[in-house]
């Protein structure tokens, strides 16, 4: 009895040699073909990253999100810094009036976290005699906790005082 694995082929069976096809690329040069293989390799690698990337954001907090999206050393963007010009008490009330009427002229806010006689101007008014100026730097909006921990500590780093007057994590830079 002769079983399949051991049964020798006969010399007299022959199967013909034909030769693969060769895929033609239809009117592209080498370098193109080249180029098209180095695309087709590569993009599955850069789908992998968008992808992967999206499955992780699934799982941070919007803290971390935050904290992630931003360099440490920028000062977020809620927040607006202003001047503050504040008529010095010391003044005669002559220059006093004097600068309450170029207020009200130039249509300055009136600014009383600072003080009575404070103000908004639109520009900077420093080495003006008769007014003490300085800037505040306010949140726009109620910031997130990791951007509040950001923004104090960017105002730590650059020595700049809490001014709580003007509100909630304001400073005086």
């Amino acid at each position: 009895m002769a079983y399949a694995g051991t049964a020798s082929a006969s010399a007299a069976i022959r199967m013909a040699h034909v030769a693969m096809p060769g895929i033609r690329w239809p009117g592209s040069s080498r370098r193109a073909r080249a180029f098209l293989m180095i695309g087709i390799m590569v993009s599955p690698c850069f789908l992998a990253d968008d992808i992967g990337y999206g499955v992780k954001r699934l799982f941070l907090t919007a803290d971390q999100i935050a904290a992630r999206q931003t360099p440490p050393d920028t000062v977020p963007t809620e927040i607006s810094v202003f001047h503050v010009a504040c008529i010095d008490a010391d003044a005669p009330a002559a220059q006093q009036q004097r600068w309450a009427d170029v207020a009200a002229q130039q249509g300055w806010p009136r600014y009383p976290d600072a003080g009575p006689t404070c103000f908004r101007p639109h520009q900077a008014l420093f080495g003006v005699v008769g007014l003490k100026t300085f800037n505040v730097a306010c949140p726009t909006m109620v910031l997130s906790v990791a951007d509040r921990q950001r923004w104090s500590e960017y105002a730590t780093k650059h020595g700049w005082n809490d001014y709580p007057q003007a509100g909630l994590d304001c400073v005086d830079p």
